[in-house]
C-alpha cells in the first residue's frame, strides 16, 4: 500500500500486520483500526502524512509544554510511523520503550544525545518560571554527578538511572472503533 503515499480508507489485512510489527507487536487490530481513524482525522489533506500546523490542532497536544518538541517528533510522519511512536504510550510498552521515547523527547537538539543544554532546556520546557536558573543548574548537576560517568552528556543507561519508574506515566487512550 505504501503507507506513505495518498491514504485509502481502509487499510487491508497485510497493511495492519505490518503495522502491527513496526510498532513491536504493541497494539492490537482494533487499536490500529482506532488510531488510522485518528490519523485520517488529523491529516485533513490527506496527503498520507501529518503537517505541523495540523498537529497543533490537537486541544490536548496544544495545551502541553513539551507541544513544539512533539511536534518536531511527529511532523510529516507517514501513518506506521505515526503508530510506531505512539508504541510508547501503549498499555503494552515495557518501561523501557517509555524510557527510549522520553530520552528521544530530552534530546532538544535531535543529536542523539542528552546533553547538560538538553536537560537544561528540557527542565525549563517543563517547569517554566517556577524555578530558578539556580535550581535548574543544581537539578542539572545533580543529574550528572548521580548517573554519569560523562561530565557533558547522559548515556541512555544514565538517563535511566535519573528517571526512576513513577516519574514514567506515559499513555495515551485509543477511542474505540466506530
Amino acid at each position: 500500500m505504501g503507507l506513505g503515499m495518498s491514504m485509502n480508507v481502509y487499510l487491508t489485512e497485510y497493511d495492519v500486520e505490518e503495522v502491527i510489527q513496526h510498532s513491536g507487536n504493541k497494539f492490537t487490530r482494533d487499536e490500529v483500526a482506532s488510531l488510522y481513524k485518528r490519523f485520517r482525522e488529523l491529516d485533513k489533506g490527506h496527503k498520507g502524512y501529518i503537517a505541523a500546523d495540523e498537529l497543533l490542532n490537537v486541544p490536548e497536544l496544544s495545551l502541553n509544554p513539551l507541544a513544539k518538541r512533539l511536534t518536531r517528533v511527529f511532523e510529516n510522519v507517514n501513518f506506521k510511523e505515526f503508530v510506531a511512536l505512539l508504541a510508547a504510550f501503549s498499555n503494552r510498552a515495557s518501561k523501557e520503550d517509555k524510557l527510549r521515547f522520553m530520552y528521544m523527547m530530552f534530546d532538544a537538539d535531535g543529536d542523539g544525545i542528552v546533553s547538560r543544554n538538553d536537560l537544561q532546556h528540557m527542565i525549563w520546557t517543563l517547569c517554566g518560571q517556577s524555578l530558578s536558573e539556580t535550581e535548574v543548574t543544581t537539578i542539572v548537576e545533580r543529574c550528572f554527578t548521580e548517573a554519569s560517568t560523562d561530565p557533558n552528556q547522559l548515556s541512555f543507561e544514565s538517563f535511566c538511572q535519573v528517571f526512576s519508574e513513577d516519574m514514567i506515566n506515559l499513555k495515551v487512550k485509543i477511542p474505540e472503533v466506530d
